[in-house]
């Protein structure tokens, strides 16, 4: 398994079911590993004064995200299924669920791009579709 430092570009673009378009872009310095014909991307967020420690995992068969901070989550990215889960929150869990459109991993060289598309139910509504982009180079 090959660990290396990695340059991070992560753009999430969120559209709600009104039609209004949300992105956030973040350049953040995390770690790489490439394993058994997958990836793992592991890095430090802070999102509205909140960190995070995130750790994203990606094969052919699909992705997960592991979100540990103040809010933390485990979804998991399978294309054509919807999977349910939840937000734990020091308020309580929150019920959610991802239906994933697709998955697609690029590598290079130096580096490469994970995209995740998929719709969030957060109580078993549609909340929004998401486009989660991420580049890293090492």
């Amino acid at each position: 398994m090959e660990e290396k430092n990695a340059r991070l570009r992560i753009c999430s673009r969120m559209r709600e079911p009104d039609g209004g378009l949300h992105e956030i872009k973040n350049a953040r310095r995390g770690v790489f590993r490439g394993e058994d014909g997958g990836i793992a991307l592991e890095y430090d967020d802070e999102q509205d004064g909140e960190r995070a420690h995130i750790l994203l995992t990606a094969d052919a068969r699909g992705a997960q995200m592991v979100r540990r901070g103040m809010t933390s989550a485990r979804l998991r990215f399978v294309p054509g299924e919807r999977i349910a889960s939840a937000y734990v929150t020091p308020y309580g869990e929150i019920p959610v669920a991802v239906d994933t459109r697709g998955v697609r991993i690029e590598r290079g060289e130096a580096g490469g791009t994970l995209l995740l598309d998929y719709d969030v139910y957060v109580g078993g509504e549609k909340t929004a579709s998401t486009q989660l982009e991420v580049v890293w180079r090492l």
